[in-house]
């Protein structure tokens, strides 16, 4: 099974993110209406809340990878999606 965290932003600050990514253990791409990051160290973790604190670690790297004057910095966590093996998915909404 599969994770992917939706990234809340305007599409100018989501990409500025995206290009801070070395492209090396993680993906931010356009899904439809929205923008997703997907990692390999959500591989293992079975919590979604696992999940989003390891999103939230990734995009405060990202973050920080931009330098302080980083429009990325306005980039947030919204839903949480678990895709399961038969391709079904659970959506954990963002709390507050």
């Amino acid at each position: 099974m599969d994770w992917k965290v939706q990234l809340e932003g305007d599409d100018s600050a989501v990409q500025h993110l995206q290009g801070s990514n070395d492209g090396q253990r993680i993906k931010i791409s356009r899904d439809g209406v929205g923008w997703f990051l997907e990692s390999n160290d959500f591989v293992m973790l079975s919590e979604h809340t696992d999940v989003r604190a390891k999103a939230n670690e990734i995009v405060q790297a990202l973050v920080s990878a931009g330098g302080a004057s980083s429009p990325a910095k306005n980039v947030g966590l919204g839903s949480v999606v678990r895709i399961h093996y038969d391709n079904s998915k659970t959506v954990y909404r963002a709390e507050g």
